[in-house]
């Protein structure tokens, strides 16, 4: 027989992990709206440190029924999470579980009336967000080698007037419209922006090793 947690108990160890998993190394937010605008979804689990029964994950004979089913015993993770302690019990010992939830609750204790800090943008980002308001307008493209083959080509390629049609986080798509128009995709990690001061225009240098 499962010493199972009760429904308010679930509530306190979800509520007490701010609703996030427990795992440091994961950290999955675990409830949020669905699409019906009445119902939330919730990927959590009320995960027993100590299992429920005989013979299950971590289990501890000298502890009373009681003792298996109260809040103590208990820690909140997602489903993943969950299943992954339960099948490596020898990675995920009962210290490490109990060690995890105290960081979680301190964690979650800490957080409660505190705006979150802002995300650190990423490289990708700062890029998108330089390119993205000139998309329609004209702009340079410098092309520019690295490495090895400045030697035999020199640092600079050349440069052309082309048009900004999109971008996105990953690429920006440029190239020259009218009869003989043509477009390519360059992936962000490739280009490097600033602004050409002749042409008072946005610049793209895109590196060729």
């Amino acid at each position: 027989m499962r010493d199972d947690f009760t429904e308010d108990v679930k509530r306190i160890l979800a509520a007490r992990a701010g609703a996030v998993c427990s795992n440091p190394g994961c950290r999955a937010l675990t409830t949020g709206p669905q699409d019906d605008p009445a119902k939330a979804v919730n990927v959590g689990v009320a995960a027993h440190i100590t299992s429920a029964a005989a013979g299950g994950p971590r289990h501890n004979p000298s502890f009373s029924p009681e003792e298996r089913r109260h809040f103590d015993n208990g820690i909140w993770l997602c489903q993943n999470c969950a299943k992954l302690v339960d099948n490596d019990v020898a990675r995920f010992p009962e210290a490490l579980l109990r060690a995890w939830k105290t960081v979680a609750e301190h964690r979650a204790r800490n957080s409660v009336g505190r705006t979150a800090p802002a995300r650190a943008e990423s490289e990708s980002e700062r890029k998108a967000r330089g390119i993205r308001p000139w998309i329609g307008k004209s702009i340079t493209l410098r092309q520019m080698t690295t490495g090895g083959a400045v030697m035999r080509l020199g640092r600079d390629r050349g440069s052309s007037q082309v048009q900004v049609f999109d971008c996105t986080e990953f690429f920006v798509k440029i190239g020259q419209t009218g009869q003989d128009g043509w477009s390519r995709s360059i992936p962000l990690t490739n280009v490097e922006i600033s602004f050409d001061d002749s042409r008072k225009c946005l610049e793209l240098q895109e590196r060729y090793d």
